[in-house]
Protein backbone atom coordinates (compact mmCIF):
# COMPACT_ATOMS: atom_id res chain seq x y z
CA UNK A 1 0.00 0.00 0.00
CA UNK A 2 1.25 3.22 -0.99
CA UNK A 3 2.46 5.12 2.24
CA UNK A 4 2.03 9.41 1.87
CA UNK A 5 4.01 10.70 4.45
CA UNK A 6 4.09 13.80 5.93
CA UNK A 7 5.04 14.79 9.53
CA UNK A 8 2.66 15.06 10.87
CA UNK A 9 -0.03 13.62 9.02
CA UNK A 10 -2.81 16.06 9.21
CA UNK A 11 -6.48 15.51 9.00
CA UNK A 12 -8.55 17.27 5.81
CA UNK A 13 -7.78 20.89 7.02
CA UNK A 14 -4.96 20.74 7.58
CA UNK A 15 -3.12 18.75 4.65
CA UNK A 16 -1.90 21.42 2.19
CA UNK A 17 0.06 23.18 4.64
CA UNK A 18 1.40 19.94 5.83
CA UNK A 19 4.98 19.38 3.54
CA UNK A 20 4.98 16.26 2.33
CA UNK A 21 8.10 14.31 2.81
CA UNK A 22 8.28 11.06 0.88
CA UNK A 23 6.20 8.51 -0.83
CA UNK A 24 6.68 4.58 0.21
CA UNK A 25 5.51 1.74 -1.48
CA UNK A 26 5.95 -0.64 1.38
CA UNK A 27 7.48 -0.26 4.77
CA UNK A 28 11.07 -0.14 6.11
CA UNK A 29 12.67 -2.91 7.21
CA UNK A 30 13.76 -1.41 10.27
CA UNK A 31 16.55 -3.96 11.44
CA UNK A 32 18.20 -2.73 8.80
CA UNK A 33 18.42 0.96 9.77
CA UNK A 34 20.42 3.08 11.67
CA UNK A 35 17.98 5.36 13.78
CA UNK A 36 19.48 6.01 16.78
CA UNK A 37 20.47 9.29 15.58
CA UNK A 38 23.99 8.51 14.89
CA UNK A 39 24.09 8.55 11.00
CA UNK A 40 23.07 11.77 11.48
CA UNK A 41 23.79 15.66 11.50
CA UNK A 42 23.68 17.96 14.50
CA UNK A 43 20.79 19.89 13.40
CA UNK A 44 18.61 16.62 12.17
CA UNK A 45 19.67 15.15 15.87
CA UNK A 46 18.68 18.83 17.12
CA UNK A 47 15.41 18.59 15.27
CA UNK A 48 13.79 15.17 16.43
CA UNK A 49 15.45 15.89 20.13
CA UNK A 50 12.97 18.89 20.30
CA UNK A 51 10.08 17.11 18.15
CA UNK A 52 9.63 13.45 19.17
CA UNK A 53 7.30 13.44 21.90
CA UNK A 54 5.19 15.85 19.42
CA UNK A 55 5.92 12.72 16.75
CA UNK A 56 5.17 10.30 19.16
CA UNK A 57 1.98 11.73 20.47
CA UNK A 58 0.41 12.24 17.14
CA UNK A 59 1.28 9.15 15.89
CA UNK A 60 -0.24 7.11 18.57
CA UNK A 61 -3.23 9.56 19.10
CA UNK A 62 -4.04 8.61 15.43
CA UNK A 63 -3.77 5.31 15.58
CA UNK A 64 -6.15 5.68 18.68
CA UNK A 65 -9.10 7.26 17.29
CA UNK A 66 -9.17 5.21 13.81
CA UNK A 67 -7.28 7.93 11.60
CA UNK A 68 -4.78 7.32 9.21
CA UNK A 69 -1.33 6.47 10.91
CA UNK A 70 1.97 4.99 10.27
CA UNK A 71 1.78 3.18 13.19
CA UNK A 72 -1.32 1.86 12.18
CA UNK A 73 0.48 0.83 8.91
CA UNK A 74 3.04 -0.95 11.11
CA UNK A 75 0.81 -2.47 13.17
CA UNK A 76 -1.14 -4.25 10.90
CA UNK A 77 2.61 -5.10 9.15
CA UNK A 78 3.42 -6.80 12.84
CA UNK A 79 0.66 -9.48 11.68
CA UNK A 80 -0.22 -10.06 15.21
CA UNK A 81 2.85 -9.67 16.89
CA UNK A 82 3.72 -8.20 20.27
CA UNK A 83 2.58 -4.53 20.01
CA UNK A 84 2.93 -1.74 22.81
CA UNK A 85 -0.07 -2.79 25.41
CA UNK A 86 0.10 0.82 26.45
CA UNK A 87 -1.30 2.15 22.98
CA UNK A 88 -3.80 -0.38 22.80
CA UNK A 89 -4.92 0.43 26.17
CA UNK A 90 -5.09 4.73 24.65
CA UNK A 91 -7.13 2.84 21.76
CA UNK A 92 -9.73 0.90 23.83
CA UNK A 93 -9.85 4.19 26.05
CA UNK A 94 -10.85 6.24 22.66
CA UNK A 95 -13.74 4.08 22.31
CA UNK A 96 -15.07 6.54 25.27
CA UNK A 97 -16.55 9.47 23.73
CA UNK A 98 -15.12 12.00 26.60
CA UNK A 99 -11.57 10.76 26.37
CA UNK A 100 -11.83 10.70 22.53
CA UNK A 101 -13.09 14.31 22.42
CA UNK A 102 -9.87 14.84 25.08
CA UNK A 103 -7.58 12.74 22.95
CA UNK A 104 -9.03 14.66 19.41
CA UNK A 105 -7.89 18.20 20.92
CA UNK A 106 -4.31 17.01 22.46
CA UNK A 107 -3.65 15.30 18.75
CA UNK A 108 -4.70 18.92 17.35
CA UNK A 109 -1.90 20.90 19.61
CA UNK A 110 1.02 18.09 18.63
CA UNK A 111 -0.04 18.15 14.99
CA UNK A 112 -0.10 22.00 14.85
CA UNK A 113 3.28 22.18 16.66
CA UNK A 114 4.75 20.19 13.70
CA UNK A 115 3.14 21.59 11.13
CA UNK A 116 4.97 25.09 12.12
CA UNK A 117 8.20 23.19 13.10
CA UNK A 118 8.02 21.27 9.66
CA UNK A 119 7.94 24.83 7.49
CA UNK A 120 11.32 25.40 6.87
CA UNK A 121 12.79 22.28 7.94
CA UNK A 122 14.51 19.98 5.10
CA UNK A 123 14.27 16.27 4.52
CA UNK A 124 16.83 13.74 3.46
CA UNK A 125 16.70 10.19 3.24
CA UNK A 126 18.53 9.39 6.53
CA UNK A 127 15.63 11.61 8.43
CA UNK A 128 12.92 9.99 6.67
CA UNK A 129 14.00 6.78 7.73
CA UNK A 130 14.49 7.63 11.24
CA UNK A 131 11.27 9.10 11.42
CA UNK A 132 9.78 5.75 9.85
CA UNK A 133 11.48 3.83 12.14
CA UNK A 134 10.84 5.82 14.81
CA UNK A 135 7.15 5.56 14.57
CA UNK A 136 7.86 1.98 14.09
CA UNK A 137 9.43 1.92 17.56
CA UNK A 138 6.20 3.37 19.00
CA UNK A 139 5.13 -0.02 18.97
CA UNK A 140 7.82 -2.12 20.34
CA UNK A 141 6.82 -3.85 23.47
CA UNK A 142 10.05 -2.93 25.28
CA UNK A 143 10.30 0.69 26.79
CA UNK A 144 12.08 2.94 24.49
CA UNK A 145 12.53 6.52 24.27
CA UNK A 146 9.69 6.34 21.35
CA UNK A 147 6.99 4.77 23.24
CA UNK A 148 7.60 6.07 26.65
CA UNK A 149 5.26 8.79 25.19
CA UNK A 150 2.38 6.26 25.24
CA UNK A 151 3.00 5.50 28.85
CA UNK A 152 3.09 9.12 30.21
CA UNK A 153 0.18 9.78 27.68
CA UNK A 154 -1.89 7.36 29.13
CA UNK A 155 -1.14 8.12 33.10
CA UNK A 156 -2.65 11.31 32.38
CA UNK A 157 -5.46 9.69 30.93
CA UNK A 158 -6.45 6.99 33.64
CA UNK A 159 -5.74 9.99 36.14
CA UNK A 160 -8.92 11.33 34.59
CA UNK A 161 -10.59 7.90 34.18
CA UNK A 162 -9.69 7.89 38.34
CA UNK A 163 -11.41 11.29 38.50
CA UNK A 164 -14.53 10.21 37.22
CA UNK A 165 -15.57 8.43 40.55
CA UNK A 166 -15.53 8.98 44.33
CA UNK A 167 -17.13 9.39 47.69
CA UNK A 168 -19.18 12.33 47.69
CA UNK A 169 -20.93 12.94 51.72
CA UNK A 170 -22.85 9.70 51.72
CA UNK A 171 -22.92 9.14 48.34
CA UNK A 172 -20.91 6.47 46.40
CA UNK A 173 -20.86 8.57 43.06
CA UNK A 174 -19.36 7.67 39.72
CA UNK A 175 -19.77 9.96 36.62
CA UNK A 176 -20.55 7.39 33.27
CA UNK A 177 -20.35 9.08 30.73
CA UNK A 178 -20.41 13.15 29.60
CA UNK A 179 -22.14 13.43 26.44
CA UNK A 180 -22.59 17.12 24.37
CA UNK A 181 -25.30 17.89 22.41
CA UNK A 182 -27.39 21.10 20.82
CA UNK A 183 -30.98 19.60 21.94
CA UNK A 184 -32.19 16.68 23.88
CA UNK A 185 -34.51 13.98 22.62
CA UNK A 186 -35.86 11.92 25.46
CA UNK A 187 -38.23 10.17 23.03
CA UNK A 188 -41.44 12.07 24.26
CA UNK A 189 -41.82 15.66 22.15
CA UNK A 190 -43.26 16.98 25.08
CA UNK A 191 -40.05 16.82 27.42
CA UNK A 192 -37.51 17.21 24.52
CA UNK A 193 -35.32 20.59 24.80
CA UNK A 194 -35.35 22.52 21.90
CA UNK A 195 -31.67 23.36 20.26
CA UNK A 196 -30.48 26.90 21.28
CA UNK A 197 -28.19 28.86 18.63
CA UNK A 198 -26.29 30.17 21.39
CA UNK A 199 -25.67 26.97 23.36
CA UNK A 200 -25.19 23.43 23.63
CA UNK A 201 -25.77 20.84 26.50
CA UNK A 202 -23.74 18.66 28.16
CA UNK A 203 -25.46 15.85 30.19
CA UNK A 204 -23.87 14.01 32.57
CA UNK A 205 -25.09 10.00 33.24
CA UNK A 206 -23.97 9.45 36.77
CA UNK A 207 -25.10 7.04 39.12
CA UNK A 208 -25.63 7.75 43.30
CA UNK A 209 -24.79 4.95 45.80
CA UNK A 210 -26.16 5.59 49.22
CA UNK A 211 -23.32 4.44 51.41
CA UNK A 212 -24.88 5.50 55.01
CA UNK A 213 -27.57 3.07 56.88
CA UNK A 214 -30.64 5.00 56.25
CA UNK A 215 -32.15 7.01 53.74
CA UNK A 216 -30.20 10.16 52.35
CA UNK A 217 -31.20 12.55 49.57
CA UNK A 218 -28.65 12.97 47.09
CA UNK A 219 -28.26 16.57 45.14
CA UNK A 220 -27.28 17.41 41.15
CA UNK A 221 -24.46 19.45 42.10
CA UNK A 222 -22.94 21.74 39.49
CA UNK A 223 -20.97 21.63 36.65
CA UNK A 224 -17.50 23.95 36.18
CA UNK A 225 -15.52 25.08 32.87
CA UNK A 226 -12.23 27.03 33.51
CA UNK A 227 -10.90 29.23 30.29
CA UNK A 228 -8.40 31.83 30.80
CA UNK A 229 -7.64 31.00 34.23
CA UNK A 230 -11.33 31.34 35.63
CA UNK A 231 -13.59 28.78 36.60
CA UNK A 232 -17.37 29.72 34.99
CA UNK A 233 -19.86 27.75 37.62
CA UNK A 234 -23.41 26.19 36.30
CA UNK A 235 -25.57 25.21 38.87
CA UNK A 236 -28.75 25.32 37.23
CA UNK A 237 -30.11 21.85 35.35
CA UNK A 238 -32.66 21.80 32.92
CA UNK A 239 -36.02 20.62 34.15
CA UNK A 240 -36.98 17.54 31.83
CA UNK A 241 -39.79 15.82 32.63
CA UNK A 242 -38.88 12.33 31.67
CA UNK A 243 -37.97 8.83 32.96
CA UNK A 244 -34.34 8.84 33.77
CA UNK A 245 -33.82 12.48 34.04
CA UNK A 246 -33.07 14.60 37.21
CA UNK A 247 -33.16 13.67 40.82
CA UNK A 248 -36.59 15.66 41.85
CA UNK A 249 -36.11 15.21 45.39
CA UNK A 250 -36.06 11.24 45.28
CA UNK A 251 -34.05 9.99 48.58
CA UNK A 252 -32.35 6.71 48.24
CA UNK A 253 -32.26 3.90 51.00
CA UNK A 254 -29.25 2.79 52.04
CA UNK A 255 -26.96 0.71 49.65
CA UNK A 256 -29.27 1.92 46.79
CA UNK A 257 -28.40 3.55 43.89
CA UNK A 258 -29.95 5.76 41.49
CA UNK A 259 -28.60 6.23 37.63
CA UNK A 260 -29.75 9.33 36.18
CA UNK A 261 -29.07 12.01 33.55
CA UNK A 262 -28.03 15.43 34.58
CA UNK A 263 -28.27 18.33 31.82
CA UNK A 264 -26.34 21.47 32.05
CA UNK A 265 -26.82 24.50 28.89
CA UNK A 266 -23.98 25.97 28.52
CA UNK A 267 -22.77 29.13 26.43
CA UNK A 268 -20.79 28.29 22.56
CA UNK A 269 -18.33 30.42 23.88
CA UNK A 270 -16.83 28.52 26.68
CA UNK A 271 -14.58 25.10 25.90
CA UNK A 272 -11.88 23.35 27.97
CA UNK A 273 -11.73 20.22 30.24
CA UNK A 274 -15.74 20.14 32.07
CA UNK A 275 -15.60 18.97 35.82
CA UNK A 276 -18.93 17.90 37.57
CA UNK A 277 -19.04 18.71 41.43
CA UNK A 278 -21.98 16.73 42.82
CA UNK A 279 -24.02 18.14 45.47
CA UNK A 280 -24.00 18.29 49.41
CA UNK A 281 -20.46 18.29 49.13
CA UNK A 282 -18.30 19.42 52.23
CA UNK A 283 -14.90 18.34 50.50
CA UNK A 284 -15.36 20.17 47.25
CA UNK A 285 -14.83 17.23 45.14
CA UNK A 286 -15.00 17.25 41.70
CA UNK A 287 -15.13 14.52 39.13
CA UNK A 288 -13.77 14.99 35.43
CA UNK A 289 -16.07 14.78 32.67
CA UNK A 290 -15.12 15.73 29.47
CA UNK A 291 -13.33 18.09 27.09
CA UNK A 292 -15.42 20.48 25.74
CA UNK A 293 -14.07 21.38 22.14
CA UNK A 294 -14.63 24.91 20.68
CA UNK A 295 -18.44 24.99 19.27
Amino acid sequence: MALMISLSMPGPASAASAQKVKTKTELLNCSAVTFDGSNLTEEENDYFFSNQKYISTAQILRFALGRDAILADFYTHRKGSGFNANVLKIKDLAKQKGFALQMTRDLTVAENILIEENKNHKWTKHTVDTLLCRINAIGDTAMNGYNIYASNYLKGLKAKQEAMHGQVGYFDVTVNDCTISKSIDTGNRYSAVKSDSDARFITVNATFKNTDNEGRLPSEGSLFISKDDKDFKFDTTETIMSDGYGIRLRSLNPLIKLNTKLVYKVPNELYGEVYWKPGRNAEDKKLWCIYLPPA
